[in-house]
């Protein structure tokens, strides 16, 4: 595709969420480097400028937040209004579908619902950030199946944060035990990140030279309350329950010798990439993109486990991060930006060059199987549909 000017993307969001998570603004800032022009999304703008793409990325997140059911219903109409104007100008809208069922449940059941239908009448084509990724979001979205579809990687967050530190600088900033082999855990902390379950497997562990740190904000009370209940248990537990800024995130990452991400369920993880970008070895379940994730960066870096088996896993895990011959740097090369960004805007002329299918006559797959339990049987190497997006303000 060919437009006078650069592409013109209003993406949500581009920059407004920098300071919460930084993968927005760094694509942003990949895509501009590349010619297009990339803006934080406005409806005005939508509705009466040029806009080529709208590029959606937590549609539950943009639309459903809030207390207010009226100005949901509102946010939804008028989304809807500017796109079917800026439709006679030729835009066209693509999601990336970091997530397929959010964390935390919003709205009303009908305006989830409208919210659903909105984008499967809506969307001309799907970015996934693995290739496990864009097969789930088609088996849980049979009717967005016949879209087109694109992997644009999750790219690493190497500029975002300052890595400086040297690990013993990092134990001494923050108060931890500068001998120990220590397992760290940090950001927003939630059920399905499974930190309770990772402190039940260390109690297993035996080692006075061992140490754990869990730092980030609890989601409710109730798991603050059952996390300072299993650190009471064990005098090498660190617990650090609260907001960590930039610079703390940093510095604890810096100080691990191993970073443990036992999610209970996950598609892609961000808090992955961040702990590989500060160059720290990582274990994680062998769910979802992870698996990819250890194609792309080397079984040095990423070590995976079968589900449920975190804690007969722990201890190995602990011996393989701390080897002696373990290289420095993490070779980042397939989450590079500027990759990225030239197959993101790739994605965007095949899906601009394209015309629209209306909903009525895309193909609808059938059915999706279901489990006994009644859960999507998804297909083999992919995971329960939940992702974890990183967060700097945990």
């Amino acid at each position: 595709m060919s437009r006078r000017g650069g592409l013109v993307v209003e993406a949500e969001p581009a920059y407004r969420t920098a300071a919460a998570n930084p993968y927005n603004a760094l694509l942003a800032d990949a895509l501009q480097s590349q010619g297009a022009r990339v803006r934080d999304l406005s409806y005005l703008r939508l509705a009466f400028g040029r806009v080529d793409v709208v590029h959606l990325h937590w549609p539950d997140l943009t639309f459903l937040s809030g207390q207010r059911m009226s100005i949901v219903r509102a946010r939804l109409l008028l989304f809807r209004a500017a796109l079917r104007l800026a439709r006679l100008r030729g835009a066209r809208l693509v999601w990336t579908v970091h997530n397929l069922d959010a964390h935390e449940r919003r709205a009303t059941p009908a305006l989830r619902a409208r919210l659903h239908r909105l984008l499967v009448e809506e969307l001309d084509g799907l970015l996934a950030l693995s290739v496990s990724s864009l097969a789930l979001a088609r088996v849980r979205y049979p009717e967005l199946a016949a879209l087109p579809g694109f992997v644009t990687p999750h790219g690493h967050y190497r500029t975002a944060y300052d890595w400086s530190l040297e690990r013993g600088d990092a134990r001494r900033l923050l108060g931890l035990p500068p001998e120990a082999r220590l397992i760290v855990t940090v950001g927003q902390l939630r059920p399905y990140k499974n930190t309770a379950a990772l402190l039940r497997a260390f109690a297993e562990v035996p080692g006075e030279d061992l140490a754990l740190a869990v730092a980030g904000r609890p989601s409710s009370a109730e798991l603050a309350e059952e996390l300072r209940g299993l650190a009471a248990a064990d005098p090498r537990v660190v617990l650090d329950l609260g907001f960590q800024d930039d610079d703390r995130m940093a510095a604890y990452l810096r100080a691990a010798d191993l970073v443990v991400l036992p999610y209970r369920s996950v598609l892609n993880s961000g808090s992955a990439i961040l702990a590989l970008s500060a160059d720290r070895p990582v274990l994680v379940p062998a769910l979802g993109s992870l698996v990819e994730l250890a194609d792309q960066v080397g079984s040095d870096w990423v070590r995976t486990f079968p589900e449920d088996a975190a804690a007969s896993e722990l201890a190995p895990a602990i011996a393989w991060a701390t080897r002696a011959n373990r290289p420095a740097t993490v070779p980042l090369d397939a989450l590079e930006w500027h990759a990225i960004a030239q197959t993101t805007l790739e994605a965007y002329a095949e899906v601009h060059a394209q015309p629209r299918i209306p909903a009525s006559r895309r193909n609808v797959p059938p059915p999706e199987k279901h489990s006994a339990t009644g859960s999507p049987i998804a297909p083999a190497a992919t995971a329960s549909p939940l992702v974890d997006a990183v967060h700097r303000s945990p």
